[in-house]
């Protein structure tokens, strides 16, 4: 009996060791009771006929996790396609359903939870390997990860729920600082049911960037009803070189945009034979097959940070740097290339009848030292102004929290608590036109 028990331990151990999941689940894996029975030759057909019966002893229970537990570590030794990759998950899921069946009063039922986070991860990596085998770019990339990663996310929210009524747009600190599901549900709860809301926030997107995707990179079938743009002074500095933008400038995915290409599931032309003879030579096979990025952000484009700013540890790994020497502010200029974006953008949302909205976010009191502090001022004037020339609508939340940390990541960025308190803030906010939502939008067109 032992010499088989330690066969099971064996083919644990050496099945688990994909996606560096030697440690998960392998001691615990096989009951400390009996020996659970040998698993199918055909690994697929355990997947695909495993059924559970209604609900048993916990040990037969217990079993059966084991049993599916086992089938998922074989089944991934071998898994390359999504549909394989499925099945991983699959006999995960299995595993995990048979764990949770099991009864609360049972003395096996702590473990069984324990075990259940254990498989929990092993699906969520096998989940994770389902998308990076099935999900080619459909568009060539635009030299921005997160951007080629939104663009997929985005026209796959459309074709599941339709446009979003509510646009959010912005960098990084929008991306994680604005939870479009909080302020879809906050405004539920005000009267304004059955809005969508996203989230398509880029790292280091500047004005130029959100100009770039509003007006030229998204079609005006797949604009919203009101465009949210959240961040701050560091995407108008006109006096630092934008690098997210000139590698856009650089991309393939640029190149079929000046092509007149838009990225859209229903486009039946093959991208290359819209692109003229130059354009055509940067778009090479591994741009058409380059497998999609799969990162932390949600359905609804949300990235949840769930780290908590504390000055006292953070310096510890990260310099402090003060704002005069701080990059973000090199050569501040608010006259420039972004205001020239800022005022194209607001031309644009006024000429489709779409409310815009800036919301300047919280920076955290240990960022807004003396030298921030008189720049972010600076930019506060030059909102207003704009927003007035512009006729868009501006929140300032700058200084929204003084010395509440536990809302910030960084100094500079919000946590999954401090995005949640943003779209509440912003959803009680009435000088927000939120009655042009309940109302039919007119069909944008191009500039």
């Amino acid at each position: 009996m032992h010499q088989c028990k330690r066969r099971w331990e064996w083919i644990l151990v050496s099945a688990l060791t994909w996606g560096g999941l030697t440690g998960l689940a392998c001691s615990a894996t096989v009951s400390t009771w009996g020996e659970p029975s040998a698993a199918t030759s055909s690994s697929q057909a355990v997947v695909a006929e495993a059924k559970l019966p209604p609900p048993e002893s916990s040990k037969v229970l217990l079993s059966q996790a084991f049993e599916a537990a086992i089938t998922a570590a074989q089944l991934a030794q071998s898994a390359t396609t999504a549909s394989e990759w499925s099945a991983v998950a699959t006999a995960w899921a299995e595993a995990i359903q048979a764990l949770q069946a099991i009864p609360t009063d049972s003395p096996e039922w702590l473990f069984a939870q324990r075990k259940t986070r254990e498989y929990l991860a092993n699906q969520a990596i096998a989940l994770q390997r389902v998308e990076e085998a099935a999900r080619l770019a459909i568009f060539p990339p635009l030299g921005n990860p997160v951007l080629d990663e939104q663009l997929a996310l985005y026209l796959s929210y459309i074709a599941t729920f339709d446009n979003p009524d509510i646009l959010i747009i912005g960098s990084s600190r929008a991306l994680q600082g604005l939870n479009p599901q909080i302020l879809q549900q906050r405004l539920a709860e005000q009267g304004y049911t059955d809005l969508k809301v996203y989230n398509f926030a880029v790292n280091g997107a500047t004005a130029q960037v959100v100009s770039f995707i509003l007006r030229y990179l998204l079609t005006p079938e797949q604009m919203p009803k009101m465009i949210i743009w959240a961040g701050g002074s560091r995407s108008f500095n006109s006096g630092r070189f934008d690098r997210t933008f000139a590698q856009i400038l650089e991309s393939p995915g640029f190149a079929a945009v000046q092509a007149g290409d838009r990225p859209t599931f229903e486009s039946a032309t093959p991208l290359a034979a819209t692109l003229d003879t130059d354009n055509a030579s940067r778009f090479t096979a591994r741009d058409k097959t380059q497998a999609m990025p799969v990162s932390s952000i949600n359905g609804y484009g949300f990235l949840a940070v769930n780290d908590v700013f504390n000055p006292d540890t953070y310096y510890q790994s990260f310099p402090r740097v003060p704002g005069a020497y701080d990059d973000a502010y090199l050569n501040f200029n608010l006259e420039g290339v972004q205001a020239v974006s800022t005022r194209a953008i607001a031309t644009f949302a006024r000429s489709n009848n779409i409310p815009l909205i800036f919301i300047n976010l919280p920076l955290s009191d240990d960022y807004l030292d003396e030298t921030r502090s008189a720049y972010e001022q600076q930019f506060q004037q030059f909102l207003q102004q704009e927003a007035q020339n512009g006729d868009f609508v501006v929140v300032d939340l700058l200084n929204e929290w003084p010395g509440q940390n536990l809302f910030f990541a960084d100094p500079s960025h919000l946590n999954r608590v401090g995005a949640a308190q943003v779209a509440i803030r912003v959803s009680e906010t009435d000088t927000i036109p939120w009655d042009v939502l309940a109302a039919p939008a007119e069909p944008p067109t191009e500039e």
